[in-house]
């Protein structure tokens, strides 16, 4: 009886639930699909116009590209767990869709589609990369290296789809200081009418 009333409430919060529809269709969506196909489409650029492990300076002293396969995670991490990268990217992509789709606050709509664009188009992207120089196949093609050694940024590289992520967390990180700075302006404004 508990567990039936329970699933019952569950049903109707989410059938009275403001789920943005229109702005996730109208705003969303296109962002979305823009960011994973400019991912794929670079992606695809690289495979076929260069070899594995070709290294070109794109823009001096800024920005090089350097084809790779890379079987693991952010920055290297797993290389040698390929399946389990798989299963995690894959329960992490699950659960940002399921959050997207919940979620109503416009302001962390944004910061979440460029973070689930760049995890869709790495994981989707899996499935279709060349195998590396092992003949292992699963890796996300990676072929983009700063060119500078700030915080040894020249070490790592990445693609289109991980810039994304970066860019997500960058404006989620903007928008937690902007309601911090209002929830403190609020605050104060408070104290100072009493």
């Amino acid at each position: 009886m508990w567990l039936k009333e329970k699933w019952l409430d569950l049903k109707v919060k989410i059938k009275n639930h403001n789920f943005q529809w229109k702005f996730k269709l109208i705003v969303c969506l296109p962002i979305l699909v823009f960011l994973v196909a400019s991912d794929w489409i670079t992606k695809a650029i690289v495979v076929n116009n260069f070899n594995l492990g070709d290294h070109k300076v794109l823009i001096n002293n800024f920005l090089h590209l350097r084809y790779t396969i890379n079987l693991g995670m952010a920055y290297g991490g797993l290389q040698n767990s390929k399946t389990l990268v798989i299963v995690l990217a894959s329960i992490v992509t699950l659960f940002m869709i399921i959050l997207f789709i919940f979620l109503n606050a416009k302001r962390w709509l944004i910061p979440l589609t460029f973070i689930l664009s760049g995890s869709i188009a790495n994981l989707l992207a899996r499935s279709w990369a060349p195998v590396n120089q092992d003949g292992i196949g699963g890796g996300v093609v990676d072929f983009l290296v700063w060119g500078f050694t700030l915080f040894r940024s020249d070490q790592y590289i990445f693609n289109l789809a991980d810039l994304w992520v970066n860019c997500g967390i960058a404006i989620g990180i903007v928008v937690v200081i902007i309601e911090l700075i209002i929830f403190l302006r609020t605050k104060f404004k408070r104290k100072e009418a009493n």
